[in-house]
Order: structure tokens, then C-alpha cells, then sequence
């Protein structure tokens, strides 16, 4: 299902060395004994896949004592050419932990709050998982917020022209999409519907040229 986690608790506690743990329905995201040690041991059985990517996409921020860790290892490894990209669906939890200034911010960018269909609209974020990153989840994050990272990872996008009309931003796009049966799939419109076309414009053309790029695919999964 494509929605945010119920967040029907939420608590910040003090670990028994003094850092703040926060506590979203009844879980504690970090260890309330030592979130540094917690954190160090999970990056440390990391540390192949932090060598061999300077790509990194983390699931779950907590309070970013995890985070924090990485950036340190990925700055020993690859110096200041590295990313790391963080999903976390607790907007409270992101805000404050920047409020209580614990995230080193040093080549990270955060995605809090956001639905899976949401993140799936920014460009920039699909163009970074295209690129393979090393992915690592923070296990109480995970385990808490499952479903939700379970569908961000399995999500597929709409085929259906009405739907990828919402689904893009792209004012062009959507002049250009309504065109064409709202019930077509984009791939009836591409290869059913634009040849029959009378006169074709500029945006067909560009079409039209993605047929032809994406026919030998087609032809060698049987489709044609």
C-alpha cells in the first residue's frame, strides 16, 4: 500500500551515554545503552560494499548516529566524492534531529515524509538508484516502517496513460499524453494509436523515436 507509516507514539529518551534516542510506537530506533557503539558495528559489517560504492542509499535516519558513522568511513575511503541519499518516512523524526543539530549533513540529502509514488517523482533520486548505490538499512527503522520500505523498494510505476498523467510534472508531457485514450497504456499508444495518426507534431516525433529505440527489446521478448 502506498501511504506513510500510523505514527500513533512518539517519545525522546536519554541513552545511558547521555544521547537522544527517539522512541516512534514504543520502538527505540537506537540503542538506548549506546547509539555511537550500535551504530559503529552496523557500518563496520558494511564496510566492503562502503570501499567498493560512493554511492550510498541508507533506509531509515533515526536520529543519523548511523548516518554520521558512514559519512566518516566514506570520507576515509573516497574522500569528499562520495553521496549519500536517506529515505526516512517520519518527517517529526528528521526535523528534530536537524532541531538538535546530531545529522552531519556533509554530502547527504534526506527524503522525510515522503510516499513511495512521492519519491518515485523526483528525477534526481531515480536517476541516483539507476546508478546502483550500496543500500543499507538500519535495522530498527526497517523492522518498524517494513511495509513502507517494502514498497519503496518494489514499486512500479503506473502504465496506464491517466495515471502517468498525474504522475508526471512535465506540463508538455501531460498536454501531450491527454491525446490519447485515457484507459491506453503508454505502450497501446506508442506502438497502437500514434501510427494512426494524420499529422504528427513535434512531440510525436519524439515518440516515434522511441519506438524505433525500444523495438529490437520488444522483438526479443516477443512482443512485436
Amino acid at each position: 500500500m502506498n501511504h506513510l507509516p500510523i505514527i500513533s507514539s512518539y517519545e525522546i529518551k536519554t541513552s545511558r551515554t547521555e544521547q537522544k534516542v527517539p522512541v516512534v510506537n514504543g520502538v527505540h530506533l537506537h540503542s538506548i545503552y549506546n547509539p555511537f557503539k550500535e551504530a559503529e558495528n552496523l557500518i563496520n559489517s558494511n564496510l566492503e560494499s562502503l570501499k567498493n560504492k560512493n554511492e550510498v542509499l541508507i533506509l531509515g535516519l533515526g536520529f543519523g548516529y548511523h548516518v554520521n558513522y558512514a559519512i566518516e568511513k566514506l570520507t576515509e575511503f573516497h574522500g569528499n566524492n562520495f553521496k549519500i541519499i536517506v529515505i526516512e518516512p517520519n518527517h517529526q523524526v528528521h526535523q528534530d534531529c536537524l532541531d538538535f543539530d546530531l545529522l552531519n549533513k556533509k554530502n547527504v540529502l534526506v527524503y522525510s515524509g515522503f510516499t513511495a509514488n512521492e519519491l518515485y517523482r523526483d528525477l534526481d533520486l531515480i536517476h541516483f538508484l539507476l546508478r546502483k548505490p550500496a543500500m543499507l538499512a538500519h535495522p530498527a527503522s526497517f523492522n518498524l516502517y517494513q511495509m513502507y520500505f517494502k514498497t519503496f523498494l518494489t514499486f512500479e510505476a503506473p502504465t496506464q496513460l491517466e495515471e502517468i498523467q498525474k504522475f508526471t510534472e512535465v506540463r508538455e508531457v501531460k498536454s501531450y499524453l491527454k491525446l490519447f485514450a485515457g484507459d491506453s497504456t503508454f505502450e497501446e499508444a506508442l506502438y497502437k494509436e500514434l501510427p494512426k495518426k494524420e499529422q504528427f507534431n513535434s512531440m510525436d516525433f519524439l515518440a516515434m523515436a522511441l519506438v524505433e529505440m525500444t523495438k529490437g527489446s520488444r522483438e526479443t521478448t516477443g512482443d512485436a
